[in-house]
């Protein structure tokens, strides 16, 4: 099952240990400002990287909340009619 965070403002090095951590770009992405990242992981990632503890991760998300935020425009561009 995957666990959704977002952690907000980023810095390089924290983005570096989370990168060794609990998984590869592709399950990490930033919002458009670059100040928010948003981390798709497993629980068995959590447990093998941090010992369970989620407090590094920011905030969780459900899938259904991530869903609707990734659809922002924070998160994407949006269109201009």
């Amino acid at each position: 099952m995957r666990r959704y965070f977002i952690l907000d403002r980023v810095s390089p090095n924290e983005f570096e240990a989370l990168e060794m951590c609990i998984g590869a770009m592709e399950t990490q992405t930033y919002s458009l400002d670059g100040l928010k990242l948003l981390i798709k992981t497993k629980q068995s990632d959590i447990n093998n990287y941090l010992g369970g503890d989620t407090s590094i991760l920011g905030t969780e998300y459900t899938y259904e909340e991530i869903d609707i935020i990734l659809q922002s425009s924070e998160w994407q561009l949006q269109e201009t009619i």
